[in-house]
């Protein structure tokens, strides 16, 4: 007998108002984790080029993805292009369209959920996981296509179940199309469709009440292989020959990765992986368990996320023994099911467990997704990228002053990321030219020096598999001075010079023999926080010389106190102007500024000066007017 008292029906509704409040929450917290500082952390490398390549026409879009073989299709890359001609180009415009999937894809785990008969609870716990997942928002505030992948491939799945269970044609159309776009947004989406196959196959082959369903879904499939094939075929050799972005790690390796970094995200200690990894994979086996002991449907339900979790991490990391394709970012689509199995972990824990432990393991979990995802938002060390803004800024200071067709920026990897940031005129060059070309870097540095580029500004860049023999370096010294090397954000930046053909004319003796017999200085104003170099040609063929002698020059203010000095030791022998660069403090007023120069000997007592042969201790290069930023 059906209870219809006001009592139950009130209770009802208070049951569905609750429900409904609690889904508008977590929209709501997974809306305010993706929004929270998401410019904060600057473009990485391949947001750098995935924003460069969505500014292309459409039909340039797919030329250059066939010709250059991207690895990944062109769905993102129009949907981005649409994006950007209304929201402009900043980071955080950039980055929107992820969050949204991401919140999109919170949204679709609940329904998903539902629709396979979880209860509301498990429902809601899957999707607070996925709100509050570090490895979710890390991808939900990068402007790539892994958080569109995730919404998408979640929606193939809910469709499929929905398309199964009622069988209309609208539901079968709308999981062909979604699909299709899955697959237009990256390859991957495959794997989601081969564990959406094998349920289905398996489930017509135990079942067959339910082989009429089957037969409708092999239909649909060809719609889609129908659909999808022109591409498929025409990208076949981008599909057979990329060489991989990533490694490729044994079983045991690939399943603790795996499984941290759906438990955790990246945002962890090394050292903890392997805690996480066996801790979440216990509470896995555990839903697993749950699901299994309920029987019927459940089961079914099981079988499908089993397939749907384990094929796609499986098919990448078997892809991955060929080539180094394997990284933790391939895995997203690979993560809802996770999600919910983790879900349905936790509230059977809280359902059936005594209350000393009913809510241990989701304490412990709010834990670390708390210290995972403090990690991500303020510490250094996890962020994806540090010091591009900071190095465009050390560009427009280390080139200040000097003509533009003066100065080059050198890359010894091409790496798109500094030329979003950096907007100035100068020009840039990647040494080497090509990975490991060592004969086209030599070429290109000698067509610098005849071109009269007086200052190439390299900030070297870890790249093994590009310049893992310091050839841009290298290449560099076989031409310029390095006249200076200086930190600037977590990169080492070179600054090379080569002296102008004409000097200005000095006849500067000193009492050793030595004499000065030219000198240059550029710029000829000082700037706050860059460089100045100064060349000094020195003639010492009648020198009377201990080999212990330096060189000093020394920048002073109005009050003739060193604001900026350099000491190096006298050069013998070169025939050649010897460069001097000082870095300048950022903290300098406007001037004026005397530079001098001259020589001393460190290994005599006192380390005097050497007198020039007028009786002064040293020469005046000039006055220089200070220049603001």
């Amino acid at each position: 007998m059906t209870d219809t008292s006001p009592f139950t029906h009130h209770a009802s509704r208070i049951t569905t108002y609750a429900i409904r409040n609690s889904q508008f929450a977590i929209l709501l917290l997974a809306f305010a984790l993706r929004l929270f500082r998401l410019d904060f952390q600057e473009l990485r490398g391949d947001e750098a080029f995935g924003y460069f390549f969505s500014l292309r026409p459409y039909d340039d879009i797919i030329a250059a993805t066939l010709s250059l073989r991207e690895p990944h299709p062109v769905g993102s890359y129009f949907l981005q292009h649409i994006w950007l001609e209304w929201a402009g180009h900043s980071e955080f415009a950039l980055r929107f369209v992820s969050v949204w999937c991401g919140v999109l894809a919170v949204a679709l785990l609940w329904r998903l959920a539902r629709r396979l008969e979880l209860s509301p609870a498990t429902a809601s716990v899957a999707a607070l996981l996925l709100a509050a997942s570090p490895y979710a928002i890390w991808h939900s505030q990068d402007a790539r296509m892994y958080s569109i992948l995730l919404a998408l491939t979640l929606a193939t799945t809910w469709l499929m179940v929905d398309a199964l269970q009622r069988g209309r044609w609208p539901v079968w159309f709308l999981y062909v199309a979604v699909s299709w776009l899955a697959l237009h947004t990256h390859y991957f989406a495959i794997f989601v469709l081969a564990a959406q196959n094998c349920f289905v196959i398996g489930r017509a082959l135990l079942m067959p009440r339910v082989r009429f369903a089957a037969v409708q879904w092999v239909q649909w499939q060809l719609v889609l292989g129908f659909f999808y094939m022109p591409w498929f075929f025409t990208a076949s050799e981008t599909l057979t020959g990329y060489g991989g972005n990533g490694d490729s790690p044994g079983f045991w390796a690939m399943a603790q990765r795996s499984l941290a970094v759906f438990g955790a995200g990246e945002s962890i200690p090394a050292g903890w992986r392997t805690g996480v990894a066996v801790g979440v994979g216990l509470l896995l086996l555990l839903g697993g368990f749950a699901l299994w002991r309920e029987g019927g449907s459940r089961r079914r339900t099981l079988f499908l996320l089993l397939l749907l979790w384990a094929v796609p991490v499986l098919a990448t990391w078997a892809s991955s023994q060929s080539r180094p394709i394997f990284n933790e970012r391939y895995l997203i689509a690979a993560a809802p099911p996770f999600y919910l199995l983790l879900a349905v972990a936790i509230t059977y824990t809280i359902r059936y467990s005594q209350f000393a432990i009913r809510y241990f393991p989701s304490f412990l979990l709010g834990l670390l997704l708390l210290f995972s995802l403090t990690n991500h938002f303020s510490n250094p060390a996890y962020s994806k990228t540090r010091g591009w803004r900071e190095l465009a800024g050390a560009f427009e200071r280390f080139s200040a002053g000097l003509p533009p067709e003066q100065v080059r920026l050198a890359q010894n990897f091409p790496d798109p990321t500094i030329w979003y940031y950096y907007s100035g005129p100068l020009a840039h060059i990647v040494l080497p030219p090509a990975a490991n070309d060592a004969a086209g870097a030599a070429e290109a540095v000698a067509t610098l020096a005849a071109e009269g580029v007086a200052r190439v500004i390299l900030p070297v860049q870890p790249a093994d598999w590009w310049d893992g023999r310091g050839i841009g370096s290298a290449s560099l010294a076989q031409k310029y001075t390095l006249t200076a090397r200086t930190p600037v954000g977590v990169w080492p930046v070179e600054i090379y010079s080569r002296a102008p053909v004409a000097l200005q004319s000095l006849a500067v003796g000193f009492v050793n023999g030595v004499r000065l017999t030219g000198a240059a200085v550029e710029p000829n104003a000082v700037v706050p926080g860059g460089l100045l170099v100064v060349y000094l040609q020195w003639d010492e063929q009648i020198a009377n010389l201990h080999g212990s002698e330096k060189v000093f020059i020394h920048l002073l203010d109005s009050a003739g106190q060193i604001v900026g000095q350099v000491d190096a030791p006298l050069l013998s022998g070169t025939g050649e102007a010897a460069a001097y660069g000082i870095l300048l403090s950022a903290n300098l007023s406007a001037g004026p500024y005397r530079l001098i120069a001259g020589l001393y000997d460190p290994s005599l007592p006192g380390a005097p000066r050497i007198a020039t042969v007028t009786g002064t201790d040293a020469v005046e290069l000039g006055v220089l007017a200070g220049q603001r930023e």
